[in-house]
């Protein structure tokens, strides 16, 4: 057990860290001096440490593994204690094997600009890196559960009102998205008039409203002026007003993005379910965690004494729930990441509600999820049909202007099959950006003259089916966690009361 709890702390609290540092480290000097800016001698040291950093990686997990299978612990509790960490071990591993690859590939070319892959690359490596750097915070949230109960009602009230500042961000957003709609529809200059609507606001937005206008005031474009200052409007709301500027025709852009922002705010209530949900799963989870371990650490350990003092045989089950209450406490600090995965979860649903999802350059999730993009591409290919423009024209502003590497990426090779030949809507199916059947649904509407209306509808359907989907897993989920929850308590009655049933029985 001590050889497991030294293992522990030098993973947790020197080797993460330190992996998680010198990758952000690695990836920020990459990003700031690209192709042939980092020095030969310093890649050398870079990969001789890369290296080093993987080599460890794998003997902690040795170590680790070793340490859990000679402590004659039995296959449950084996599985209990190792997931965890392997767990870790392997996403350590990986991200060590991303720098690798990253070393590899660097002073390949003779141009400092680096590819879209590299980018991604670089993405990832810098979020791994930070959340290894911020694994032993996972240690000490349970901490403030267990030892601070008030910390749980304190999380629920933080919840709630960041429910309401993420409802008031979109509204915003929807009320300066129909000013920007009016004055460009309508000539009137824009600038003037957003310094005029900022006095009407206060705080950092106001500040953001003026650092906007006066980038209008300089001769910036529109679509310029608002990726400088992110966070005034939705990114698919950027992307769309850069393809609007290129075909002069920015009031259409911003007008489809204004009716889709106010639609939204209709159909936040899905979101705000499924964030209630998580929110309520956390709390449950969480004095589920306090309940089960006063039981454990208090009630379990007295009843195994008791009964082992009048030589009593313990049912199974008994045995299993004192075994399991041994192993967990034996190992406590193995389990607090776990503990500490539903107010993680709930913390990165909030935030992402917040800023919005297509807001935050989160890498792996389109990658897992190439359709993600895919309502958002149909409405701009559809505004450049309705101009009659080529389509094409929208996926060049996606690839260029698009926040998510891999959907630039994905955008960038469909752009490409179309240009060496290839059908528009079977390359979009080849990329995974449409199906099969949206495709060959897209490619009669073509044929008919009916595309816009087709690829507005479309984007729709691919949309309410998402709030659908997530709402019935709402209401799966209400159910199952109830039956769960009263498994687990049925459990433990049985577990502590059929010692007691058998020991009245053979006293009686």
């Amino acid at each position: 057990m001590e050889f497991l709890g030294v293992i522990f702390s030098l993973a947790f609290f020197v080797y993460f860290p330190i992996a998680g540092i010198t990758s952000v480290m690695l990836a920020r000097r990459v990003q700031d001096f690209g192709h042939q800016g980092v020095n030969q001698l310093i890649k050398v040291c870079w990969k001789a440490f890369t290296l080093f950093m993987l080599a460890l990686c794998v003997i902690f997990l040795l170590l680790n593994i070793i340490a859990v299978v000679t402590n004659q612990v039995t296959i449950l509790g084996t599985a209990l204690v190792a997931l965890p960490t392997i767990l870790i071990y392997i996403f350590t591993i990986y991200l060590e094997w991303q720098c690798l690859q990253l070393l590899r590939s660097i002073n390949q070319e003779d141009e400092y600009s680096l590819s879209e892959v590299m980018q991604n690359r670089l993405h990832i490596i810098r979020t791994g890196g930070w959340i290894l750097l911020g694994l032993p915070l996972l240690i000490f949230i349970p901490v403030l559960i267990y030892i601070i109960p008030f910390f749980i009602l304190m999380i629920a009230v933080f919840c709630c009102v960041l429910n309401i500042l993420s409802l008031n961000k979109r509204s915003r957003e929807t009320e300066l998205l129909w000013l920007m709609t009016f004055c460009v529809e309508k000539n009137i200059p824009l600038a003037a008039e957003i310094d005029r609507y900022s006095q009407t606001k206060k705080g950092r937005y106001r500040d953001r409203l003026l650092r906007f206008s006066s980038r209008l005031h300089s001769g910036e474009s529109l679509s310029e002026a608002l990726a400088e200052n992110s966070g005034l409007l939705p990114q698919s709301a950027i992307v769309a007003l850069n393809i609007g500027e290129k075909t002069n025709n920015p009031g259409i852009a911003l007008r489809d993005s204004a009716v889709r922002a106010t639609r939204k705010l209709g159909t936040s209530s899905d979101k705000s379910n499924f964030a209630n949900l998580i929110l309520y799963l956390t709390i449950i989870l969480s004095l589920q965690f306090i309940i089960t371990g006063f039981i454990m650490y208090w009630i379990v350990p007295k009843f195994k004494k008791i009964f082992l003092d009048f030589g009593f045989e313990l049912p199974s089950i008994t045995q299993s729930l004192m075994t399991a209450s041994d192993v967990i406490f034996s190992y406590f600090y193995l389990f607090f990441p776990i503990f500490s995965l539903p107010l993680v979860v709930l913390a990165i649903l909030h935030f992402g509600n917040y800023f919005g999802w297509s807001n935050l350059n989160i890498p792996f999730i389109t990658g897992w999820f190439p359709r993600l993009n895919t309502p958002q591409c149909l409405r701009q290919i559809a505004q450049t049909v309705v101009i009659e423009r080529p389509p094409l024209l929208a996926l060049d502003s996606i690839g260029n202007y698009h926040l998510w590497s891999d959907v630039r990426v994905q955008t960038q090779s469909a752009a490409q099959r179309v240009r060496q030949g290839n059908d528009f809507w079977e390359s979009l199916r080849e990329a995974k950006v449409l199906s099969s059947a949206e495709a060959g649904l897209c490619m009669t509407a073509e044929k008919v003259g009916n595309l816009p209306s087709v690829l507005r509808s479309l984007a729709d359907t691919i949309e309410q089916r998402r709030f659908r989907r997530i709402r019935y897993f709402t209401e799966i989920c209400k159910p199952v966690l109830v039956c769960t929850l009263a498994v687990l308590v049925g459990y433990f009655v049985i577990a502590l009361f059929m010692p007691l049933v058998y020991l009245l029985f053979q006293i009686s």
